[in-house]
């Protein structure tokens, strides 16, 4: 087992999850700084990897609170676990927010590729975390139970976000009865991550 097998073996795993919808890091958790200072985490479902840039990207309302955790501090983590592989990747990030209403192209080449069934939840009609007084799915009422129509997704638009992040350190842990193995690559900086194995 070597380090550059291993971090291979790192960015494999994240871009099949891309590709992959049944991939076990296709829905990873982000978590942000809330604007108390309290760590604030959710799932999130894996858009985008490149890892020449490095990024790792996800799709959100831009209403939502963790747009405004990350205008405030753009620190991110994102946990990785596959139970079949038992493998645990954690990736520390800087994290950028691209919003559609602003004609950002990163947010708008992404809101072009998106189905409209995927659109159907940025119609939300109030802001994600709002209070309501009953269960709801805050969805119009005509598309509870369809996906927009052309042109009726719209409106959807303005509420579209891109949170695009730069990796900066990524921590791998490999369960095993035997012994667990660690390892942990430093991307800051130019060049080749600084590789080393870690103790579990």
């Amino acid at each position: 087992m070597e380090l550059a097998d291993v971090l291979d073996s790192c960015w494999h795993g994240l871009e099949e999850a891309v590709r992959d919808r049944r991939h076990a890091w296709r829905l990873p958790v982000l978590a942000t700084i809330a604007q108390d200072g309290s760590p604030a985490s959710r799932t999130v479902v894996l858009r985008h990897v490149d890892r020449v840039a490095p990024s790792l990207a996800c799709h959100t309302d831009a209403r939502s609170p963790k747009c405004a955790e990350l205008l405030a501090d753009s620190r991110v983590s994102w946990t990785f676990y596959d139970s079949a592989a038992q493998v645990q990747l954690r990736v520390r990030a800087l994290a950028t927010v691209h919003l559609a209403r602003d004609e950002d192209p990163i947010a708008l080449e992404r809101w072009d590729r998106t189905s409209l069934s995927s659109r159907r939840c940025y119609l939300a009609p109030a802001a994600p975390g709002a209070v309501s007084e009953t269960p709801s799915a805050n969805l119009p009422a005509g598309l509870l139970e369809r996906s927009p129509l052309p042109g009726e997704d719209l409106p959807g638009r303005a509420n579209f976000a891109v949170i695009a992040t730069r990796p900066i350190e990524l921590d791998w842990l490999l369960l095993r009865a035997s012994g667990h193995r660690r390892a942990r690559f430093v991307l800051e900086g130019e060049g080749a991550p600084a590789a080393t194995w870690v103790e579990p």
